[in-house]
């Protein structure tokens, strides 16, 4: 006990720091908050909601220190943090980072590198194995939370439709389509894929190729599109592979397609081919003549 009231006021310390007005201050004082949360004699904060909530409100306002420094010191903490805290915290710590990827006035890659930080700490389920029942509480936290919010109002997941705004992977008016966005999805997918639903892989599935068809898509945000299809392939059923495949070859054989749209498809199939080379190969038949015509086409090889 006397250990545990030690840490809880060392940590309400450094929480108290993050105010000061001097930056090496708020620096060293998020530095020892990570020493704290990587050691073990934190772990009471599972079942201390008021140090957790405490120590979420002053990580999230260092998220938003106007000193680089300062911020990417915070981005350091937000991994252990998420292992640490209650679950309950975790949900509406995840949904706060996502409400600030919405922001016109602040940094949204650091909203989006914390929540990537999080995901990629959290417990995951290894495949061809049961997932154990912290794998199974940071799934939920991730499809209750990022899901929604990654894919929007217009592909709902579990009737959250008057829930979410704008989903995360939409385009923005006046950003445009976020590649940090499209690499949460990929944190998401790489780190638990295997739980996935269909219909979680599929309403994922839906905003991805809608930036690959899109001829306006910058060139980083469809190389980050087509790497998020390839993570995403991995995990399809075989029906939904099929139907995939045939949306895919449907699109290819439309006179009206333009050179930019058939050069975004081949690079999928290229990227696939790739990451998930036994998904793919039964298919070969039918997606190889659009490869092969693909090399006849002077302006398609050449990028013209």
């Amino acid at each position: 006990m006397a250990d545990r009231s030690l840490v809880q006021q060392t940590i309400l310390g450094h929480i108290s720091k993050l105010n000061d007005p001097d930056a090496d201050l708020r620096y060293m004082s998020l530095n020892d908050l990570h020493t704290v949360l990587t050691n073990s004699n934190s772990s009471f904060l599972s079942s201390d909601h008021r140090t957790s909530a405490k120590l979420v409100e002053g990580l999230m306002k260092a998220l938003d220190d106007q000193h680089g420094d300062v911020q990417n010191q915070a981005l350091k903490c937000m991994g252990p943090l998420a292992v640490r805290i209650p679950f309950e915290a975790l949900v509406p710590l995840l949904e706060q980072l996502c409400e600030l990827t919405n922001s016109q006035t602040i940094d949204t890659s650091v909203p989006h590198a914390a929540i990537r930080a999080i995901v990629g700490t959290l417990p995951r389920p290894q495949a061809g194995q049961p997932p154990s029942q912290p794998e199974s509480i940071a799934y939920q936290a991730v499809s209750k939370v990022l899901i929604p919010k990654l894919i929007g109002p217009s592909n709902p997941v579990s009737g959250r439709r008057a829930s979410v705004a704008r989903g995360m992977l939409e385009k923005d008016p006046s950003k445009g389509f976020s590649s940090d966005a499209i690499d949460v999805l990929i944190k998401v997918v790489t780190c638990f894929g295997p739980l996935l639903s269909e219909y979680e892989l599929a309403a994922l599935q839906d905003p991805i190729m809608a930036i690959i068809h899109n001829d306006t898509a910058g060139t980083v945000v469809t190389k980050r599109a087509l790497a998020a299809i390839s993570a995403l392939v991995l995990y399809f059923s075989d029906v939904q592979l099929n139907n995939y495949i045939k949306r895919l070859t449907d699109t290819l054989s439309s006179p009206n397609i333009s050179t930019v749209h058939r050069r975004h498809l081949i690079a999928a199939i290229g990227v696939i081919a790739r990451n998930a080379p036994a998904k793919i190969g039964p298919h070969l038949d039918q997606l190889a003549p659009y490869v092969f015509a693909a090399l006849g086409d002077d302006g398609l090889v050449q990028g013209k």
